[in-house]
């Protein structure tokens, strides 16, 4: 059970000025990439070795908080934009109430549910929840946490680096163009035909082909951070006599221009690689 519900955040919010009063707002920059994370209280729990901690949030388009090994509880009460939540693995419990209050329904693992302003999530013990901008424009959350003393409330271990993503190229017929494409007509090619980048704002610098391995017709990523987040995969260059691919679209694949590829990626699902479909023809310069 949770040990903490969302009966703790209205005593949260009314604390935070007594907070402030003893701790002034400390911004501690952008340890999670293209996340502002403002600490605007901390307080001791009890006769514990828990604080309780408040935060505001704020996260750009597109980026992500990866789930945490920090807090045992939390409450996260979206102020600004729109941000999707999904909760890790099997361990653990939280749940949704809506703006106004209306009852709270549970999360269910492996699927993502988009809050509105007003809207607030509630996690109890070993609960692991990914947060990611879901909007065009700046997301703000105010975030209450109960971590022991001194820890960080985003604290991450390095196992939380396992994502992996592949892509499999595979040849399609001379002559054959997106327009007339037919994926049972091209077949998986014996080695790769695109030398493959793959970039995000949960990076430090894109990632090439030298970071890949490459098996065949397969280049794939590992060790790739937790979370959920887009990625963008960009053919730097092809192999002698083709010039063009095309990955299947989706509300989650979408094509940015001739060379580029953006598409959500879940690290923690499980899923085969992107299938890209390569066409001969002369190759642009890059």
């Amino acid at each position: 059970m949770m040990r903490r519900g969302l009966s703790m955040l209205l005593p949260v919010l009314a604390l935070s000025a007594a907070l402030l009063g003893e701790s002034a707002a400390a911004r501690q920059g952008e340890a999670i990439p293209g996340v502002a994370i403002e600490t605007l209280g901390r307080s001791p729990v009890g006769g514990s070795v828990d604080e309780l901690v408040l935060l505001r949030v704020t996260i750009e388009p597109s980026a992500s908080v990866p789930a945490s090994d920090g807090p045992s509880s939390a409450v996260i009460l979206l102020e600004e934009g729109r941000v999707g939540v999904a909760l890790e693995g099997t361990v653990g419990e939280a749940s949704l109430t809506l703006a106004g209050g209306n009852g709270t329904v549970p999360l269910t693992s492996g699927s993502e549910t988009i809050l509105d302003p007003g809207d607030a999530v509630s996690s109890g013990d070993g609960t692991r929840l990914t947060l990611h901008n879901a909007g065009d424009g700046e997301a703000m959350l105010l975030y209450a946490v109960v971590i022991a003393a001194g820890d960080s409330p985003f604290a991450t271990s390095a196992e939380d680096a396992t994502g992996t993503f592949s892509v499999e190229t595979f040849a399609c017929p001379e002559g054959m163009t997106l327009a007339t494409l037919e994926t049972d007509a091209c077949d998986p090619s014996s080695a790769s035909l695109v030398r493959w980048s793959l970039a995000s704002e949960q990076f430090d610098a894109p990632l090439g082909a030298d970071e890949a391995t490459v098996s065949g017709a397969t280049t794939t990523w590992e060790g790739l951070p937790s979370g959920t987040y887009f990625v963008e995969l960009t053919a730097e260059s092809f192999a002698p006599g083709y010039g063009d691919y095309f990955i299947p679209s989706s509300n989650q694949v979408t094509r940015q221009d001739e060379r580029t590829t953006r598409i959500y990626f879940d690290a923690i699902r499980s899923r085969d690689s992107i299938n890209a479909y390569v066409f001969v023809g002369d190759a642009a310069a890059p």
